[in-house]
């Protein structure tokens, strides 16, 4: 069996995920280097810098010198960044790096299915991989194995689809990532923007990053679609709520639900429906549902899939698809910008 070189490029929370699922698979997947910025991290054995056994990888800053290894696939968890005018460019750019390297490039950056919605992202990384011979492949959870990737699977029983929704959502109230910060739990819902207005940068972000799994369902089934539909609607708390990040008070916000819809004829045709939102157990009144609605022949499907976004080691799930898709992306002879659905079958790579 062959034992593919791996470097992980960010050791944050998917970054952590990532090196865990590495160091059980020894015997396919070897870790070759890993990068982060963080000087509490640089220096220190990477699977001692979380609490795990060593892995004999020791953390380094200079990304130049780890692509400079001998290597077959990079795993950037680098955080996502964002221009003013929405684009993923920054994060394309960085990647760049990687690819002109030689390197094959998985990640969960959201430049998922953006040849479309950001074609000057999609000509940077398509253009720098085929260069160099290699793949770029954005995966992840959502943007990615749940939304499109699970849904266009369970499509694939049906003999005609007409409609497909997937609705799911989070619960947030043991997450202590600082992104979770941009939701404004606890804050007054007057002094927040009018959804959907243009000072409604949230939603904005939200959209530019879920969105492009509504698309390649879309696309990939054949439904034809004339305009976007996009809601923010802005839920405030019943009762006093308690996070692990601090109070919650009754009346300010404590959630938030996103519909992304490709519309024909003023007819819903694909659609994503996100929850964000804390104490679920406690609020059920606002429902997060794992569904996957299919319509079509047979008349209707429908799946439920909970448990993907556990309330502990939650980011498991967004490093797995990548660290699944490894041997696809190296044995799958594609090169340039890849998506996971032209690749061979994801399924895990085995333990030991």
């Amino acid at each position: 069996m062959r034992t593919y070189k791996v470097i992980i490029w960010g050791l944050g929370n998917v970054g952590r995920s990532a090196v865990r699922m590495i160091s059980e698979r020894r015997n396919t997947l070897k870790l070759v280097a890993a990068v982060d910025v963080d000087p509490r991290k640089v220096g220190r054995d990477a699977g001692e810098v979380f609490g795990f056994e060593p892995v004999g990888v020791e953390v380094t800053s200079d990304i130049d010198a780890a692509l400079a290894m001998d290597a077959d696939v990079v795993l950037d968890f680098c955080p996502t960044d964002m221009d003013d005018k929405g684009s993923f460019m920054p994060s394309a750019i960085r990647t760049v790096r990687a690819l002109d390297a030689g390197k094959n490039v998985a990640t969960t950056i959201p430049v998922y299915h953006c040849k479309d919605s950001q074609p000057e992202v999609y000509a940077l990384l398509d253009s720098h991989a085929r260069g160099h011979g290699v793949a770029f492949v954005p995966f992840g959870l959502l943007p990615g194995d749940y939304a499109s990737y699970i849904p266009l699977v369970i499509a694939g029983t049906m003999g005609r689809v007409d409609r497909i929704v997937v609705q799911s959502g989070e619960d947030d109230w043991h997450n202590t990532s600082g992104w979770v910060d941009v939701f404004s739990y606890g804050g007054d819902p007057s002094q927040y923007p009018q959804p959907d207005s243009d000072r409604d940068l949230l939603a904005k972000f939200i959209y530019s990053y879920y969105s492009s799994g509504v698309y390649e369902m879309a696309d990939r089934i054949g439904l034809t679609y004339d305009r976007f539909f996009c809601q923010h609607e802005i839920f405030t708390a019943p009762c006093d709520l308690e996070t692990i990040k601090g109070p919650v008070p009754e009346g300010s916000i404590y959630g938030h639900r996103f519909t992304m819809s490709l519309m024909k004829d003023d007819r819903e045709v694909a659609a994503l429906k996100y929850v964000h939102k804390v104490c679920h157990k406690q609020t059920p009144e606002l429902p997060i549902s794992n569904t996957i609605h299919i319509e079509g022949l047979p008349a209707v499907v429908d799946a439920t899939i909970d448990g993907l976004i556990p309330d502990r080691e939650g980011y498991v799930t967004s490093a797995a698809p990548v660290v699944n898709l490894i041997p696809s992306v190296v044995n799958g002879g594609l090169t340039g910008y890849v998506e996971a659905c032209d690749l061979p079958v994801v399924i895990p790579v085995p333990l030991g």
